[in-house]
């Protein structure tokens, strides 16, 4: 049987997408999704995946907190 590189890297990359869509519904943005695709993409460099889903959560909660903030 052959291990395909990128499928566990897939795997970890859905479990953290699934875990964090719940925790962002307050938001009702149109675009979290696409929020959270970025993040993750951003993120996912790391070897440490433990707190991803904290810290992906956190970067969406920001963008769209300064998103929706008026300019000065």
């Amino acid at each position: 049987m052959a291990i395909h590189p990128g499928v566990e890297q897939a795997d970890t990359r859905l479990e953290i997408v699934e875990s964090v869509r719940p925790r962002l519904s307050d938001l009702g943005a149109d675009d979290v999704e696409r929020l959270i695709e970025e993040a993750v993409d951003e993120l996912t460099p790391a070897n440490v995946l433990t707190y991803l889903p904290i810290l992906v959560e956190r970067r969406v909660r920001d963008r769209v907190q300064h998103r929706d903030q008026p300019p000065i």
